[in-house]
C-alpha cells in the first residue's frame, strides 16, 4: 500500500469510527466529499448535469417566512444549490448523514424556499449581504450569481428568472420510497464504474454509513 492510500484509509477509518460518538457530526466533515461527486450523482439520478453548484446557499428567513427582509442577518442554509441552465432546473439539495439530526423546521424552510422560487431567494441573498458583517464573502457569492446571470453586480440588482425547482435529499436510506431521495446505496451504484482508490474507499464507507449509528 502506498503512503497516499494509507492516508486515505486513515481519513475514512476515522470517519467510520467517530461517526458513532455523540458530538461528532459526520455531515460537517463529509459535505465536501459528497460535493465532489455531486455532478455525477445528479446526472445519474435525473439525467441532467448541473452547470453550477453552490454550497451552503443562504436563505433569508424573511423570504421563506414572509418577514421583514431587513432583519435577515442570520440566514438559513441549503446544503447545495445545483443549477442546469439549458433545462432551467434548480435542485435544492439537503445532505443528511444521520436521520436523527433532522429538525422539522429544516424540511419546512426548504419546502418554502421551493415555493418562493429563485427571484425571491436572490432578493434574500442581497438583503442578507446588506445586513451582514462578512460582506466580502457575500460579494464572492454575488460574483458567482453574476456569472450565472442571476445578479447584476454593478447595480446589485436581481436579474434572475423563475426555474423548475426540485427539493432533493441525500440520506442513508429511503424508507418511504420517495423518488426525490438519493440513498447512499444509490451513490455507490452511480460511482461503481470509477476505479480510482479514493472513490472506491469512499463507497466502502458509504456502505457502513447506511447503518443508523443510534441503533
Amino acid at each position: 500500500m502506498t503512503n497516499e492510500h494509507y492516508l486515505i484509509n486513515e481519513v475514512f477509518d476515522r470517519l467510520d469510527e467517530w461517526r458513532n460518538f455523540p458530538a461528532f457530526l459526520l455531515q460537517r466533515r463529509t459535505d465536501i466529499l459528497f460535493g465532489i461527486y455531486l455532478p455525477c450523482i445528479i446526472e445519474k439520478k435525473f439525467g441532467i448535469k448541473p452547470d453550477h453548484i453552490i454550497p451552503e446557499f443562504p436563505v433569508s428567513a424573511g423570504t421563506v417566512f414572509d418577514a421583514d427582509l431587513t432583519h435577515s442577518t442570520d440566514p438559513l442554509k441549503i446544503d447545495y444549490l445545483a443549477v442546469n441552465e439549458s433545462q432551467k432546473e434548480v435542485y435544492l439539495i439537503e445532505l443528511i448523514t444521520d436521520v436523527n439530526t433532522v429538525l422539522p423546521l429544516q424540511h419546512n424552510y426548504i419546502g418554502e424556499a421551493k415555493k418562493h422560487n429563485i427571484p425571491n431567494l436572490v432578493d434574500g441573498v442581497i438583503a442578507i449581504r446588506q445586513a451582514s458583517m462578512i460582506k466580502k464573502k457575500y460579494d464572492n457569492l454575488l460574483s458567482k450569481l453574476n456569472e450565472m446571470g442571476w445578479v447584476d453586480n454593478t447595480l446589485l440588482k436581481n436579474t434572475s428568472n423563475h426555474y423548475t425547482v426540485k427539493v432533493v435529499c441525500i440520506q442513508p436510506q429511503n424508507v418511504k420510497g420517495n423518488n426525490e431521495i438519493i440513498t447512499f446505496a444509490d451513490i455507490v451504484e452511480y460511482l461503481s464504474d470509477k476505479e480510482d482508490f479514493f472513490t472506491r474507499r469512499f463507497c466502502e464507507s458509504l456502505t457502513h454509513w447506511t447503518n443508523n449509528p443510534n441503533e
